[in-house]
């Protein structure tokens, strides 16, 4: 049976990925800092098939990502490590707090590479892989995006080099980079001093059912990357193959007003 760890299972991307592999029968081992709604994401794996093993707590918490690892593990072997859990972060650059991007960096980017560190010995016996759940903002940086995007460009550099040294290890890497997504993430992202960030609801938003069936897709064909939309496609291409009318098109959007 195919044992998989998520991280911000309670809801968004990683409820719907938790869903996704139950109804493969997998067991999820499933980690969010709510109880309650973690909890609610558990009956739901078992009710499709999964066997799920909820254990709240903070990742950023070096001794429960241990122990998140280890119980994984007991149930026989770990097969996917999917470091989902991340927040947002809207300011312009001026109206970046040194101690909100720290905490932000700690949550989106030195979490998952200590899990990834604790998992990588496990996921090898398993030939595994390590899903990193990025984002459009990894590869181009908005107006009121740099935090954010500041710790995704630095998940991506580290998901590289992860890529390339545990090839000979068996263990995959792949980098999941989602644009718009209809969940939570705007209201629950942190925000500068006067920031509203990006409040409205946003037309090119995927479901998180979408993104989830394409990253569980892309785990079983053994996929490095997989851009969950056409939108983060165009953009992507964009970025690399025209990056004068990205730094146009990036000048005009810093010009808009910030509840936009």
């Amino acid at each position: 049976m195919t044992t998989v760890l998520v991280t911000g299972a309670s809801t968004g991307i990683g409820r719907a990925l938790a869903l996704g592999w139950a109804a493969r029968g997998a067991t999820l081992v499933l980690s969010a800092r709510g109880e309650a709604a973690l909890r609610d994401v558990a009956h739901a794996v078992e009710a499709r098939g999964g066997r799920a093993i909820a254990i709240p707590g903070d990742v950023t918490d070096a001794s429960y990502r241990g122990a998140l690892v280890a119980r994984a593990v007991e149930t026989g072997g770990l097969d996917v490590l999917v470091n989902n859990a991340g927040r947002g972060y809207y300011a312009k650059i001026p109206g970046i707090e040194l101690d909100g991007i720290r905490a932000l960096f700690e949550l989106n980017v030195f979490a998952p590479l200590a899990l990834s560190q604790l998992a990588l010995p496990h996921l090898a016996a398993r030939r595994g892989t390590i899903v990193m759940v990025s984002s459009v903002a990894g590869i181009v940086a908005a107006p009121r995006y740099g935090a954010y995007a500041a710790s995704k460009f630095a998940l991506e550099g580290l998901s590289m080099s992860m890529r390339a040294e545990s090839a000979e290890l068996g263990v995959r890497v792949l980098v999941v980079r989602p644009g718009p997504v209809d969940t939570p993430f705007r209201a629950n992202a942190a925000r500068g001093e006067g920031e509203r960030g990006y409040t409205k609801p946003d037309p090119k938003a995927q479901t998180a059912d979408d993104v989830a069936a394409r990253t569980i897709r892309a785990v079983e064909r053994g996929r490095p990357v997989d851009e969950t939309s056409a939108f983060v496609r165009f953009t992507s291409a964009v970025s690399r193959w025209s990056p004068a009318a990205m730094r146009f098109a990036l000048a005009r959007m810093a010009k808009r007003p910030s509840e936009e």
